[in-house]
């Protein structure tokens, strides 16, 4: 059953670019479906462009990143991550989530943060130093003030088809529970074919458990590809 996407903008925060140009607008939230217990939401960057001569937003950072309201005590991770000592645990970086033919180690269940929107090789992401070690122990949470980066910043991301995807949250499915956690970030990004870096400041998202009654059993990857975006206007935190 589809879900409508929450859409967060930017309220009183402010962007540092013109009204001819591409914009980035705010961050947007799309629940996917329930696998294996675990309910999956996708997080995205918005934008408005191209600009009027055909430029698009290129995504460069997402900077401090907060949890102001709610817990990520839920947030749980599956990818193929081993640390020094042979441990096997979750990552916050989309490089080490596998591709969905794995069984036990596939991205549908998994959480991470990506830069390119992408995970595995592709995924070209880099966590900021106060990730730590990016890794899920504890409680699992995303530290505070937690960013990350394109490992390439010699290729353009760009921002087409009007959004990005940023984070995949897999949290525990419990149908009677209607929240989760509110975060908020800064993006950071740029016009195509320029050098000077703009930013949206205190970009928020929600993430939150479904109804029951909305709860959607996730089959093939193709239920992915067939969601289209919708959504409704909000503000930032």
């Amino acid at each position: 059953m589809k879900r409508a996407i929450t859409i967060l903008g930017l309220g009183a925060a402010t962007v540092l670019t013109s009204a001819a140009s591409a914009t980035v607008t705010g961050l947007s939230t799309e629940f996917v479906g329930t696998v294996s217990g675990r309910d999956i939401w996708n997080v995205y960057v918005l934008s408005n462009g191209p600009s009027a001569t055909g430029q698009h937003d290129v995504l460069l950072n997402m900077i401090g990143h907060q949890v102001i309201s709610g817990s990520m005590a839920h947030v749980k991770h599956n990818d193929n991550y081993v640390d020094g000592a042979g441990v096997h645990s979750g990552h916050w970086n989309a490089t080490y989530t596998s591709a969905p033919s794995f069984i036990n180690l596939d991205h549908w269940r998994d959480s991470y943060v990506t830069i390119t929107g992408t995970v595995g090789s592709q995924a070209s992401t880099t966590l900021d130093p106060s990730f730590g070690t990016g890794t899920a122990s504890g409680t699992g949470e995303i530290p505070a003030a937690a960013g990350w980066y394109t490992a390439n910043p010699a290729v353009d991301i760009l921002i087409t088809g009007g959004k990005i995807k940023i984070m995949q949250i897999a949290v525990v499915a419990t149908p009677n529970q209607t929240f989760e956690y509110t975060g908020k970030m800064h993006v950071g990004y740029k016009l195509q074919g320029t050098t000077n870096p703009l930013y949206g400041m205190n970009m928020t998202y929600t993430i939150g458990t479904p109804a029951p009654g909305a709860l959607a059993l996730l089959g093939a990857a193709g239920v992915f590809t067939r969601r289209r975006r919708s959504g409704r206007g909000g503000s930032a935190a």
